[in-house]
């Protein structure tokens, strides 16, 4: 795997912390070169540091994908400065808790350009020159939340439910092409995420995956041309179990999870 991403670019979205900067630290010490983006210039610069004490190459391109005219203007930062990404991992990602009908439409809207015009707009303008080049691929990083409507985080599930079948899309479409497309959708990781969405319930320690054992994972699925990867036992058995009831019975199960307390 290594030999992968060696003298590579890699452009990770949300690699400020969590599962996107553990991304930044296996992929420094694979020999990739980094583009890291997310919305915080310091907290950036920090992950890029320690990248480069790996000895990688990394830069910062600070930015906010809520706006939708974020993605159009990155590709052109990159193009204008000869940058090729041959490797995209659309890590990014919001979700606030709250029932639909509770929770403001200015909530809302923001999960559905980070988690779903972002990564596709993203993906769109950079594809196509990995396919000329046949080489390299997305990474998209969804949820195990795809696999119900929850009841809590209502958009946050379906824009994930969206990057889980669009993946399988995408990767079917690439066979032959010499490019990849993989999805993990972890099960609750212990990253910043619960409070940076003001998630007032978490799952129990044991519960809880790091964010560096997701990263190693998706990694590995990543190079073996995985369509999807779920990494953790008890919340893929989770999964594959909303296949086997009706829909309206796991949504039902589903109102549970990130419920706040009373």
């Amino acid at each position: 795997m290594p030999e992968l991403f060696r003298d590579t670019t890699v452009l990770i979205t949300g690699a400020s912390r969590g599962i996107g900067a553990a991304f930044a630290r296996l992929l420094a010490a694979r020999g990739a070169r980094l583009l890291l983006v997310a919305r915080h210039a310091a907290d950036l610069e920090a992950v890029a540091a320690a990248a480069r004490q790996l000895g990688a190459r990394a830069d910062i391109l600070p930015c906010d994908l809520a706006d939708p005219a974020i993605p159009a203007r990155l590709a052109g930062q990159l193009e204008a400065r000869g940058l090729v990404v041959d490797h995209l991992i659309n890590n990014a990602g919001v979700g606030p808790q709250g029932r639909f009908a509770d929770l403001p439409v200015e909530r809302h809207l923001p999960v559905i350009d980070v988690n779903i015009r972002a990564v596709t707009e993203l993906t769109g303008r950079l594809l196509p020159g990995m396919i000329a080049r046949r080489r390299g691929g997305v990474l998209n990083v969804a949820s195990t939340a795809a696999w119900q409507g929850l009841m809590w985080l209502p958009v946050y599930s379906a824009s994930k439910a969206f990057v889980v079948t669009w993946s399988e899309a995408v990767w079917v479409s690439l066979r032959g092409s010499g490019v990849r497309c993989c999805c993990v959708s972890p099960g609750p990781v212990d990253t910043p995420f619960f409070d940076a969405n003001d998630l007032t319930a978490r799952p129990p320690a044991w519960l809880m995956q790091s964010a560096e054992t997701v990263a190693e994972r998706a990694l590995r699925a990543y190079a073996r041309d995985d369509c999807h990867l779920l990494p953790f036992l008890p919340f893929r058995l989770a999964a594959w179990s909303t296949r086997l009831v009706p829909r309206a019975l796991a949504a039902r199960f589903g109102a549970r999870y990130a419920a706040p307390p009373r």
